[in-house]
């Protein structure tokens, strides 16, 4: 009887079903006192309430979602990231309005009354894995401000945040900044075995002498948001600085056969890319309820790339790419609801994309791309008190235009999803789509990039996008301090882009293709239980993989079986934390290649009193580097390559956090921060 109960709480202090729906207005629950389950599941959505104990060991919504470890998803507070155990990617919301993973970095875990995850999201998010909505405390005016500092004495690094925010009647105006560093020692070394169309060889023995890659990016973003009753606006500027000023790399290499001897190579780049950006979403609520939502998006970038190979006894070959572009974006969604629980919508989006590139030195030349995709959604939803269910249908056109060559991919698009809350405790779901994936810009080129004295880099002029067929079926419960999750995902990808190699009698060209169909199959089971009054608290997750590849040149399999483990004890002011990945070899779609992973391990110590938290962190503390083994028969090509990642590997971290919040309680507005920089270079080495 009990569950009943709450769920009618949690169902009145909630926004109606039809909640799901990105354009409409999110509630959220009171600060109430609920001896109950901190996971409740819905018909539309699973709600996480977290407790007093998680808030007090938590600085942000990152290391919250991580305390209360959730079975569907993998959370890490270190890389900003959450995502599905497949690697499907989360969307990120704030009491409903999109945020970036800077924005969960600095929610102030103190600030969060509850955490919505919906494993069907649809409308303007359809086609996502998941999404993660988080309700906030609110105010009538005042603020929050948040610092934190990172800094690495292993892996030389530095990650800094800063955000403040003031609200008064609707208004809020907030700023954030970023900026982090690294000094990056990362190498490969190997055997490579090549052979060319005159029948001769090539093999190659190479080792990494030193290497050293300096990076560093800015960025700042202002943003000014109103909600009324009626309406919501959000607005905002930011501009992005990124700078990799020095990367250095020298290697010694040993050839025999098409040419013999030995060799020291030295490979040197640096780049600058700088974009500003503006934002402005409307939302209108009408009445009989309707709603209308539009959306525009403008950015601007400038991006520089000189690199330098030098090898002995070969030419120095230097390389000079600068690129202008320009990235549009509009979309238009109404939704008309009914109160029967139906609810139906269509929305029509566009995004333009234009490249200027101008090559110089080892590569003359210049080239225009120019991308636009158009696509129009019709989508029918409905929901009750057990289940909820949509499913989405239109088209898409992309119109792609590679020096004055133009091309149209016009292909159907479907997303569907549903999920059926058995009680409060058990829920099932589905959640698909049937559409096609964009190729990266570098790689629809016209361009021919050499690389070393016999390698060359081709763009693909003729590359098309993808289909992509994927559904993802999932069972989640409890029973008394035991949470599982059961899920399945299957993916095919029709036209699969990948690398192929080829060969002249002097070169071996590196070009992408659509070669082939890829199978994935994944299983996942999780289970969590908490003991000690909840102090202690165990997760565990096993995973079967099985990834095909099938096609005219490729005919690959793989079948792995791998596991994830978390150990989290919270006691007094303390926080301490073991987690393990364990090793495994799977089949990368895109190279393709058989790559080998090391195990993980990861021990997290933090303490967390008032407005002060401190946390030290030990990643891999056995290895300097993460190693990655990679082996691939292509033909003209074998590879038998390790690769030695210093970000993944030896990490000893410490992050000093400070946050306070004043005034009386308002709805904090969510801030994204964005620092991808769009660009279509070919790097050349």
């Amino acid at each position: 009887m009990k569950y009943w109960v709450l769920l009618l709480m949690v169902i009145f202090y909630t926004v109606a079903l039809k909640a799901q729906n990105d354009s409409i207005k999110t509630e959220t629950l009171p600060e109430v006192m609920v001896n109950a389950d901190e996971q409740i599941e819905m018909a539309d959505k699973t709600v996480l309430l977290p407790t007093s104990l998680e808030r007090r060991h938590a600085a942000n919504g990152f290391d919250l979602l991580g305390v209360m470890q959730p079975t569907e998803i993998e959370v890490s507070s270190r890389t900003r990231t959450i995502t599905t155990h497949n690697g499907g990617e989360v969307a990120l919301c704030i009491n409903g309005m999109e945020a970036l993973p800077e924005d969960i970095a600095t929610l102030r875990a103190k600030n969060i009354r509850s955490i919505e995850y919906i494993r069907t999201p649809s409308g303007r998010y359809a086609g996502k894995a998941g999404l993660v909505n988080f309700i906030t405390v609110k105010m009538d005016y005042g603020g929050n401000v948040y610092l934190s500092a990172r800094e690495g004495f292993a892996y030389k690094m530095g990650d800094y945040l800063a955000f403040a925010d003031w609200t008064r009647k609707g208004l809020t105006l907030s700023l954030t900044a970023s900026c982090d560093w690294a000094h990056d020692h990362s190498y490969v070394e190997g055997h490579e075995d090549f052979s060319f169309a005159d029948a001769t060889t090539l093999a190659r023995d190479f080792t990494g002498e030193s290497s050293v890659r300096k990076g560093n990016n800015q960025a700042v973003r202002m943003k000014l948001t109103s909600v009324g009753n009626s309406h919501r606006l959000n607005a905002f500027m930011s501009l992005t600085r990124q700078a990799l000023p020095t990367s250095d790399a020298l290697v010694n290499a040993q050839y025999i056969g098409h040419f013999d001897g030995i060799t020291q190579r030295i490979v040197s780049m640096d780049s600058r890319n700088f974009a500003p950006m503006a934002y402005v979403n409307y939302t209108r609520w009408l009445p009989k309820n309707q709603t209308l939502d539009l959306t525009a998006s403008a950015s601007f970038g400038h991006n520089t790339y000189h690199s330098l190979y030098s090898e002995t006894s070969q030419p120095t070959m230097a390389s000079d790419v600068t690129e202008d572009n320009r990235a549009i974006h509009g979309s238009t969604r109404y939704y008309k609801s009914w109160s029967n629980g139906i609810t139906l919508s269509g929305s029509l989006t566009h995004d333009h994309h234009h490249y200027k590139d101008r090559y110089a030195g080892a590569s003359m030349g210049e080239q225009r791309l120019s991308t636009d995709v158009t696509m129009g959604l019709m989508q029918l939803s409905g929901s009750s008190e057990k289940y909820f269910y949509y499913f989405s249908a239109g088209m898409s056109n992309s119109a792609v235009s590679l020096n004055g060559s133009h091309d149209d991919y016009c292909v159907p698009v479907a997303f569907y999803g549903a999920n059926y809350a058995i009680n409060a405790k058990h829920a099932l779901a589905l959640n698909g789509l049937f559409t096609h994936t964009l190729f990266d810009p570098s790689n629809k080129n016209a361009m021919t990039v050499p690389t070393s004295f016999f390698e060359a880099t081709c763009g693909n002029p003729n590359l098309k996008p993808m289909k992509v067929l994927g559904n993802t079926l999932s069972y989640n419960g409890q029973s008394g301090k035991t949470r599982f999750s059961v899920s399945y995902d299957n993916n095919i990808y029709f036209d699969n882009i990948l690398h192929r190699y080829s060969a002249d009698h002097q070169t071996i060209f590196d070009t992408s293709i659509n070669g082939g169909t890829f199978y994935g199959n994944m299983l996942s089971v999780t289970g969590s239980y908490h003991l000690f009054s909840d102090k202690l608290r165990l997760s565990a997750t096993a995973i079967e993989e099985y990834n095909m590849l099938r096609g005219d040149i490729d005919d690959l399999s793989r079948n792995i079986i791998r596991m994830k483990a978390s150990v989290t004890y919270l006691v007094g002011d303390w926080t301490m934390r073991f987690n393990y990945r364990s090793p495994y070899a799977t089949l990368d779609i895109r190279e393709p290649y058989l790559i080998r992973r090391r195990p993980v391990y990861e021990w997290q110590v933090g303490w967390n009193h008032k407005a002060w938290v401190v946390e030290a962190l030990v990643h891999n503390p056995f290895d300097r580097y993460d190693k990655q083994h990679v082996t691939m028969d292509y033909g003209c090509y074998c590879r038998d390559t390790w690769g030695y990642h210093e970000p993944e590997g030896r990490l000893l971290n410490l992050t000093l956090t400070y946050s306070f919040g004043y005034g009386k309680k308002s709805e904090r507005s969510d801030m994204d921060v964005n620092k991808t920089v769009n660009n279509a270079i070919m790097k050349t080495y």
